[in-house]
């Protein structure tokens, strides 16, 4: 600790290092919370900021970012801030056009069709300098947080970025990628290596701009191999057992999730039950709280709210006992 406040790399001190501790292993007072897409169209104030940007020009814009990451850590009590930007700006930076269309999503006018499209998409050498503009979101919320919480960067994985380049938007099937799977392996394998050697500098980049640790999302196929693959961290969705994934997992890796993000549907009474079932489940310590995926756009901000306090509540209330 230096004598001015600031951390090793010229960041504010962390006040709260619970979210941080828990993925390390170590023990914590209360188990720690925060949501995926926290940063969201549920917020009224994220609606109000968005609304006379277009959304790839709010990704671009570090001050937008900062101010939409922000939002929600002034409502709730979270123990971590998650960048906003999108997993789309990797294959915009390749070189690809991606629109987002209101009530529909991210749509590719030109998606990649044959082989020779690869030939159409930039070095991942540059992709990197050409996402600058996260790098300097992820800085300034860091500087902003003042040390409140830990701030958590992401990227799409290749499989992800791959079916919508392919796709030409989101699809339930993947059938337009996995046909590439069958009948062009060899660019398959290209692709996902473009797409590989853009994303390591891209992480790399965003864990020295300021962002405090990266997350494997879902596999619940392949607990067992996830338990082996060196994370310290790995996210459930709420079709996974907790006990089942900590009996996969074994005591080394911390767990994260994994309520249904409808549950918060239900009523604040109801989500406080719901939550102090999952933390029985999990268990007090390498553990934090989450939803099982992303709230949803209409999703009641007291609701989230109820969730957080739940939480904080009844993991200190486990831990008396």
């Amino acid at each position: 600790m230096e004598a001015n406040g600031l951390g090793p790399q010229g960041f504010p001190e962390l006040k709260n290092d619970t979210f941080l501790r828990a993925a390390w292993g170590e023990e914590t007072d209360y188990t720690p919370v925060w949501c995926m897409r926290q940063a969201g169209r549920y917020l009224p104030e994220f609606r109000e900021t968005r609304a006379a940007q277009d959304f790839f020009s709010t990704c671009r814009s570090p001050e937008a970012c900062c101010e939409l990451t922000l939002q929600p850590l002034r409502r709730f009590p979270l123990d971590a801030a998650i960048i906003f930007s999108d997993i789309l700006v990797v294959p915009q930076a390749l070189g690809m056009e991606v629109t987002m269309v209101p009530g529909k999503g991210p749509s590719f006018p030109e998606p990649l069709r044959e082989e020779q499209d690869l030939e159409r998409l930039r070095d991942p050498a540059v992709v990197a300098s050409e996402l600058g503009y996260v790098f300097q979101a992820i800085t300034l919320t860091r500087q902003r947080l003042a040390g409140r919480v830990p701030l958590i960067g992401f990227a799409g994985a290749p499989w992800t970025l791959m079916t919508y380049m392919v796709e030409g938007g989101g699809s339930s099937t993947m059938a337009q990628a996995k046909r590439w799977l069958y009948q062009r392996p060899q660019a398959s394998h290209q692709l996902l290596r473009i797409l590989t050697d853009a994303l390591v500098p891209y992480l790399v980049g965003q864990v020295a701009a300021g962002a405090q640790i990266i997350f494997a999302k879902d596999g619940h196929f392949a607990l067992e191999e996830l338990s082996q693959a060196g994370y310290e961290v790995v996210g459930l969705d709420w079709t996974v057992a907790p006990k089942k994934a900590r009996e996969c997992m074994g005591k080394t890796v911390t767990l994260q999730g994994n309520l249904d993000p409808c549950a918060l549907y239900a009523s604040e009474e109801e989500i406080g039950q719901l939550v102090k079932q999952m933390l029985d489940d999990f268990g007090p310590q390498r553990y934090i709280a989450n939803l099982g995926h992303g709230l949803y756009p209409d999703m009641d901000p007291e609701h989230v709210g109820a969730f957080v306090d739940a939480v904080h509540k009844h993991s200190r209330l486990l831990r008396q006992n």
